[in-house]
């Protein structure tokens, strides 16, 4: 192992055997023969982390971001291959795991301090921190079953951090918390990452990626796509996110279980070349197509953001915003048209999202991100993101 790695991974291979019920295990035992099925979650997955530097790991749901997370922290181990953590490691990873749902929050603090190796004392003196983080008042002496979602994330997340790791793992759990407690959270893996804390830290909010991790590896399949600098491999995974949304939508084959999808969009007029390019002030269109199955008990709405490059949100507005029903094109299918008659943005590249929702704009069905990217060119000396109209006046 490299001694200036606190991580080193080496090859790491994980299959899991998925067994159809007791039965066919018992039967696999008995007969000696194989009787399930195998699933490569990783596959030949190499990296160093050094000591101090803080990893992103980002990909799609099914990609094996979890279970890397778990060879990390120790809570499963590698089929093949080789891993090496070296400091003392704390994780965050499902919600809730480690806790005794009987015990309360209090007792699972001190639970957690044992199983960690820190006599009673060391939990004692750092108990009354551990809780006040947390912010739980008077539930941290409840069963944690009775616990929020939201709690459960509190309470693990205090724990995590509150028995200063030389490793900390964090899954993307935080995503559950409130935006006030997910502030607090990122000022301590901060304040962790400035005070030479190892960090791995998984998330699909490549915002936070690019800012709070140095290195990242992005996860395909089971297998690494793209590793190195955290921005460059965000940026690497965004682009393939947007040609995935850009890429049309087979009419026939919608997800079995999908209630409502966006069939088709179109951004038009198409100027042609490496996408279109239009003038500030000019007239754009946007056509959307929505399917829903038979068991959609809605009616469908949609939703349009103009996202700059740089991930700005620049504008959003919906049907449902200004009372505009979806018209029904044949059972199942719907199509809308938005309308810019004169685009106030100024020079930038720009693309869409666009969502599918129900009526109330409550449930996202579908969405799309990136797609239709556009440029906008203005030659005037005006500066910033939009054009807004306006006249001077010299006169009292």
């Amino acid at each position: 192992m490299n001694s200036e790695a606190a991580v080193c991974a080496s090859h790491l291979c994980k299959t899991y055997r998925i067994y159809a019920g007791p039965g066919s295990w018992a039967k696999e035992f008995l007969l000696r023969r194989p009787s399930h099925d195998r699933i490569e979650a990783l596959r030949d997955v190499s990296f160093d982390l050094p000591r101090g530097r803080s990893l992103g790991v980002i990909g799609d749901n099914g990609a094996g971001k979890t279970t890397l997370l778990k060879l990390l922290a120790g809570t499963t181990f590698p089929t093949s291959g080789d891993l090496h953590v070296s400091g003392r490691v704390s994780a965050l990873l499902e919600l809730g795991s480690g806790f005794h749902p009987e015990f309360t929050g209090r007792e699972n603090v001190l639970f957690s301090g044992a199983l960690a190796g820190y006599d009673r004392l060391e939990v004692d003196r750092r108990l009354d921190q551990i809780l006040a983080f947390s912010e739980l008042g008077d539930f941290v002496d409840r069963p944690v079953k009775t616990y929020s979602s939201g709690m459960f994330v509190r309470l693990g997340f205090s724990v995590a951090t509150g028995f200063d790791p030389q490793v900390l793992i964090i899954d993307e759990s935080l995503a559950v918390g409130d935006q006030t407690f997910q502030k607090k959270c990122t000022d301590r893996i901060v304040n962790f990452k400035r005070s030479g804390v190892t960090i791995v830290f998984c998330s699909h909010n490549l915002h936070q990626v690019k800012t709070l991790c140095d290195e990242a590896v992005w996860l395909k399949k089971g297998e690494i796509a793209a590793s190195g600098p955290a921005i460059e491999v965000s940026e690497l995974y965004q682009h393939y996110c947007r040609e995935n949304a850009a890429r049309p939508k087979q009419e026939s084959q919608p997800s079995e279980r999908a209630l409502c999808w966006i069939e088709k969009t179109r951004l038009s007029p198409d100027t042609g070349g490496d996408g279109p390019v239009f003038s500030t002030g000019d007239a754009i269109q946007i056509d959307i197509q929505v399917g829903h199955s038979p068991e959609f008990e809605s009616k469908p709405a949609v939703a349009v953001a103009i996202v700059r490059s740089d991930g700005e949100i620049v504008y959003v507005t919906a049907t449902t915003y200004d009372g505009v029903p979806l018209q029904q094109v044949r059972q199942g299918l719907y199509r809308v048209r938005l309308l810019f008659p004169e685009l106030p943005l100024l020079s930038g590249r720009y693309s869409l999202n666009v969502v599918a929702s129900d009526e109330n704009s409550l449930q996202a069905y579908d969405i799309l991100e990136g797609v239709h990217p556009f440029r906008v060119k203005h030659y005037n000396l005006e500066s910033g993101i939009v054009r807004l109209r306006h006249h001077w006046e010299t006169s009292p």
